[in-house]
């Protein structure tokens, strides 16, 4: 069909009726002109009037159509370009058209703040349009329509917030933000609550009392966990099977316990102990670098089930 065509738009609002509902509309259609593309001096104004009946009106003309049948919190994802963000010499037709189709998108969005409305830029694709666009030149560096397809599943599935976006930026979920957790033995556990949370201002995340005394204390991004000769003992017994004595020991979260030991023994670090299961939740491995400073090694287990069974729920 033809999404500048009244009486197509009028099938579309049909088959979204007999569905019982839009759960989304894909605003994807559009044209790009002549090809190659003239300069604006010589663009024949009424090819102009056929891209911007493409790119403009038959969007909005698609949601006039379909309003109805959209759900509360139904996705609106109207397609750009770059070029409707930057100015490019030639690009002046189909450029401006998408410029248009975004400020049309955000205004669109504020007069219906219950849906999500996005303005999606999927970057230079190899095309037929693309190829129509520059064609004198070898396009097959750039990257096939499929490679899009992870962010734009993203902006239908996740809670992303309205606005524009750039697919690729987006197509893969952000790693997760490893921390650094230093561990330090103390003599006496409240004591040293008076230094680090009465008088530096830190809170307590956790506390642990069955096996000796241990604090996890949080000051933003940072951490600092203490523990009494027991506790930190208790530790040692889990992770390397005997006492390693050392006062203070790093303890780093890595996606992967025996690609990050491989890694430093690599370097000149000696294993302590192999990887082990612990009691709350993680896999851990014991390391020891030249200089003589313990770094556990430590990957959450539970979140990565957690991510798992989402992702296979999905």
């Amino acid at each position: 069909g033809d999404v500048t065509d009244a009486a197509h738009r009028g099938q579309i609002a049909d088959a979204a009726r007999r569905l019982g509902g839009l759960d989304a509309v894909f605003n994807n259609a559009g044209a790009l002109g002549p090809s190659p593309q003239p300069e604006l001096l010589h663009y024949p104004l009424d090819v102009l009037e056929a891209v911007y009946r493409a790119n403009v009106i038959a969007p909005l003309g698609v949601l006039q159509a379909v309003h109805f049948a959209l759900k509360p919190d139904a996705r609106v994802i109207n397609v750009t370009s770059d070029a409707g963000a930057e100015a490019y010499p030639t690009w002046g037709g189909y450029g401006s058209s998408k410029a248009a189709l975004e400020h049309l998108s955000a205004i669109f969005a504020e007069e219906n703040p219950q849906l999500r409305v996005y303005a999606v830029d999927p970057g230079d694709m190899r095309t037929q349009m693309h190829q129509e666009a520059f064609p004198d030149e070898d396009i097959s560096d750039r990257p096939l329509p499929e490679a899009s397809v992870p962010g734009f599943i993203r902006l239908l599935t996740d809670d992303l917030p309205g606005g524009r976006y750039k697919v690729h930026e987006i197509g893969q979920p952000p790693a997760p933000q490893a921390w650094l957790n230093v561990v330090v033995q103390v003599r006496d556990v409240g004591e040293s609550l008076k230094l680090f949370r009465d008088a530096l201002g830190m809170t307590i995340e956790e506390e642990w009392t069955e096996t000796g005394h241990g604090v996890l204390l949080t000051a933003g991004r940072a951490t600092l966990e203490i523990g009494d000769e027991e506790q930190v003992a208790e530790v040692d017994r889990v992770e390397v099977g005997q006492r390693a004595p050392t006062r203070i020991r790093l303890a780093i979260s890595v996606p992967d316990v025996e690609a990050a030991a491989d890694a430093l023994i690599a370097h000149g670090a000696q294993p302590l102990g192999d990887t082990v299961m612990t009691p709350w939740g993680q896999r851990n491995r014991r390391v020891i670098t030249a200089d003589g400073t313990q770094i556990t090694l430590f990957q959450v287990v539970t979140d990565t089930i957690t991510d798992a069974v989402t992702e296979d729920a999905g």
